[in-house]
């Protein structure tokens, strides 16, 4: 599925090249899409992007970007197009720039039995052109290893803002495979509010039929009036465990009210546990999907803070004909400061407690303790615990944590997991050995 911890860098079709930009900072953004497809299927795309400037005046950057493409019909089946891009940026000018990247894509489906996983690995070398309002971008490539009957390709890339009126963008990207098979994807985009926008987008994927997507695009940046609030992604391998090498893990938050009296806000988390496979450095295969969507309602209560929440959950096996599970919740969480993940006290505690309208009982708790230098470094230790009758989860990690732009935490842990869905001889794990990083960035 994905090749060690270039797991960071994954983006579908770009619109432009993500290493553009002109600070000399670290830069991190998190862009989320939800809307239907012209096959009457929900998808869901979440892109994550990072770069990091070197050379004179930052005039050079490594970027690496991380994104995936779901589609599920009705009963939770359907595509799911994983994107690695990962490369370097120049700017000779003003004006131009040129890019050189390596993009992978790897094609699983949920609750489908399919031994065959489609790869492609992309290497491209392009030029970008900027010229007020506009870019484009012209480049070739070739690919390499694991996509026979593929030798060359063309990419032309070409968008815009402000079109017509200041609220509308547009972005296209071609690509013309062995100069002979057109992969597209065309966008138009209006702005409804600061980081919000409407999405029209005709698609002609690699080895699947054309496909109309209609969708809501959340975007993150700074300041208070953005919907997209937070993103948090980990990377964990598990070095000395037989059937899984890694796990993936993100959640994303979007702040509908935001008072120093109130907050409602939705969390959406996903999770992508990764198969052996061959071997530690052999296929990168993942075994399940899965989210959990939750909505707080949450105000002050003397010194603690108290929250509504709803919250659903989704288990989808991958690459194998199993159906998935879910379950919905309702409940209360109790927490000693509003946002558990920020190390903001020595001592952190949050709980939640509800009824599970399907597995009885939802139950959440994590305890933290750490130091909490807003200045400097960091260190502390964290115990997390997730459970309902079927299902457990429970984690302890010590960490570090740098960074003040982009918070980084590299960190050790043992990790014991029974999933929802799946066989009874799949439902339990043994106790496993994580290292890894989070990465963690606000959009205030």
């Amino acid at each position: 599925m994905i090749a060690g911890f270039s797991v960071l860098a994954c983006l579908g079709f770009p619109r432009e090249s993500r290493g553009q930009t002109a600070s000399d900072s670290p830069v991190s953004r998190f862009d989320v899409t939800f809307g239907l497809d012209s096959l009457e299927r929900k998808y869901y795309r979440p892109e994550f992007h990072l770069a990091l400037p070197f050379g004179e005046e930052g005039r050079s950057r490594a970027f690496f970007d991380f994104s995936y493409l779901e589609k599920i019909n009705g009963v939770m089946e359907g595509p799911i197009d994983f994107w690695i891009q990962a490369g370097f940026v120049s700017r000779l000018g003003k004006e131009l720039s040129v890019e050189t990247s390596l993009n992978h894509l790897c094609r699983h489906e949920t609750s489908r039995d399919t031994p065959y996983v489609f790869n492609v690995n992309e290497l491209i070398g392009r030029a970008w052109l900027r010229h007020g309002r506009f870019r484009a971008g012209l480049g070739l490539g070739t690919y390499v290893g694991g996509t026979p009957g593929s030798d060359t390709l063309g990419v032309f890339n070409l968008g815009g803002t402000g079109i017509f009126f200041p609220e509308i963008s547009f972005a296209g990207q071609v690509k013309w495979v062995n100069f002979s098979e057109l992969v597209y994807e065309a966008e138009l985009a209006v702005a409804l509010s600061p980081g919000v926008e409407l999405i029209l987008a005709d698609i002609k994927p690699y080895r699947l039929d054309r496909q109309t997507h209609l969708g809501v695009r959340f975007r993150s940046s700074e300041g208070t009036s953005r919907l997209l609030d937070m993103f948090d992604l980990s990377i964990g391998a598990y070095p000395f465990f037989d059937s899984y090498k890694m796990i993936v893990e993100g959640i994303f938050r979007l702040a509908f009210v935001r008072d120093p009296d109130r907050r409602f806000f939705l969390d959406a988390g996903f999770e992508s546990p990764v198969l052996t496979g061959s071997g530690f450095w052999g296929q990168f295969r993942p075994d399940r999907m899965l989210y959990a969507v939750s909505a707080e309602y949450q105000r002050p209560v003397g010194r603690i803070w108290g929250s509504w929440y709803g919250r659903y959950f989704a288990d989808m096996p991958v690459d194998k004909a199993v159906r998935f599970q879910a379950g919905a919740a309702t409940g209360i969480t109790i927490r000693n400061q509003p946002d558990f993940f920020r190390l903001d006290k020595t001592v952190r505690v949050e709980i939640r407690a509800g009824f599970d309208l399907k597995f009885k009982y939802d139950f959440g708790l994590k305890l933290g303790l750490n130091t909490a230098n807003r200045s400097g470094w960091n260190a502390g230790i964290e115990g997390r615990l997730e459970a309902n009758d079927k299902r457990r989860q429970a984690e302890g990690r010590i960490f570090a944590d740098i960074g003040r732009m982009i918070s980084l935490r590299p960190f050790l842990g043992l990790r014991r997991v029974t999933p929802l869905a799946g066989d009874a001889s799949d439902r339990s794990f043994k106790r496993m050995f994580i290292a890894g990083v989070e990465f963690l960035k606000e959009f205030r």
